[in-house]
């Protein structure tokens, strides 16, 4: 079963092939009925390996001219195995007839929805600016300067702050009692960090202090910490550097609100009967 839904669906890719290079085709191509190949008399002409090359295309990207040959080849093999399904008359055969059907139907479909969609999906500049202004706040990052003193204990933590409290420097207790080797010597400096970057219990901590301030003790997994709040400050990225990425999410939601459109526009307008009953 498998099997034949594989060539079900590479009949329907035949079919869009076709069709993307009928629409596609440049006006006034003289030499689109050139053969390139011939199969028992049958022969492929330069429209035909076109077709096939547009569609791999889109699907994949540009081919490379030096790849056109292994296109031409897949053609010949192609028509070659068509021929002999068509000396056996499989084309004739109900079953095949019905998935012909189908394939003829979903291609024709496609072609209603993709000349409504594309219409609808197209995202101007001023679309990307309007969307990146109304949603700055996804293009900003939050950030914190922290510092911080790491000791195993929650007694040990106590001590720390009681030296605090008492007036020594922050950084000279950090040098002195941190257990953070990477920032003990820095004065249990970590620089700015930003969201997600740290455990949840010290970014809540950090994100709350105010320039200066000093925490209560906040545990992790790591340790007990007292920490030091440092500035806050907020990164906007460019428009220029999400311009483009902005512009496919508004494409693709377009496409999306516009197939709801056409089929609630179709549906409207059409007189349906539902009968579930006799599926059983």
């Amino acid at each position: 079963m498998q099997g034949w839904t594989r060539i079900g669906i590479g009949l329907l890719a035949l079919a869009l092939w076709a069709s993307a290079a009928e629409a596609g085709a440049p006006e006034g191509q003289g030499d689109g009925r050139r053969v390139v190949a011939r199969v028992n008399q049958m022969d492929v002409t330069y429209d035909d390996f076109k077709a096939r090359l547009q569609m791999l295309e889109q699907e994949r990207g540009p081919v490379a001219p030096a790849r056109h040959g292994e296109i031409l080849r897949a053609l010949v093999r192609e028509e070659i195995l068509y021929q002999a399904a068509i000396a056996q008359r499989l084309d004739e055969e109900t079953g095949v007839k019905q998935r012909l059907e189908i394939a003829r139907r979903q291609v024709v479909i496609e072609e209603l929805l993709r000349r409504k969609v594309d219409a609808a999906s197209q995202v101007s500049d001023e679309d990307a600016r309007k969307a990146y202004e109304e949603n700055t706040p996804l293009f900003s990052t939050e950030t914190v300067g922290v510092s911080h003193i790491m000791v195993k204990t929650e007694g040990e933590a106590q001590a720390v702050q009681v030296e605090l409290k008492s007036g020594k420097p922050f950084g000279d207790v950090a040098k002195e009692k941190s257990q953070d080797t990477g920032t003990a010597e820095k004065g249990g400096d970590l620089g700015m960090v930003g969201r997600g970057q740290t455990e949840p219990e010290f970014e809540a901590a950090a994100f709350a202090l105010k320039d200066g301030e000093l925490s209560e003790i906040v545990k992790t997994q790591y340790g007990y910490h007292i920490l030091k709040g440092g500035p806050h400050a907020t990164t906007v990225q460019p428009f220029d550097e999400v311009k483009d990425k902005l512009r496919e999410m508004l494409g693709k939601q377009k496409q999306r609100d516009a197939l709801m459109r056409t089929m609630m526009e179709f549906e409207r307008g059409a007189t349906t009967e539902l009968f579930e009953e006799r599926l059983r």
